[in-house]
């Protein structure tokens, strides 16, 4: 093999194991599981930070926002983030992508309900 034939065939390689990835990041200000009916989120409202992810697991099966948010919120009493960070990450294998979620962590319970609502 010729200086070039190597030369293509170390690039190939770095590019695969590099992922040729794209990082998209977007904010979203409300993202929840619990019962939101009715009530009015205060905008003092502060909370500690929580990190959830999934990821493409090996044989295709996409990721999904709500599996990370679930994940952020496991283990805890909130079921609420607000000021949400969501980071998407993508590369040429598929099962180097992965979606993060990082907000604040609040429960819906202890918000008020709207026009004195039950």
């Amino acid at each position: 093999m010729n200086i070039l034939g190597k030369l293509c065939v170390v690039l190939l390689f770095s590019a695969i194991c590099c992922g040729c990835g794209h990082t998209n990041v977007s904010r979203v200000g409300l993202l929840s599981v619990g019962d939101l009916d009715s009530r009015t989120i205060p905008s003092t409202a502060e909370g500690p930070l929580l990190i959830g992810k999934d990821a493409c697991k090996l044989g295709g099966d996409p990721y999904y926002l709500s599996e990370a948010v679930r994940n952020a919120l496991q283990g805890t009493e909130f079921d609420t983030i607000i000021d949400a960070e969501i980071t998407t990450k993508t590369g040429l294998l598929v099962w180097s992508n992965e979606i993060e979620v990082k907000g604040k962590g609040l429960n819906s319970n202890a918000f008020p309900k709207a026009g004195g609502a039950k």
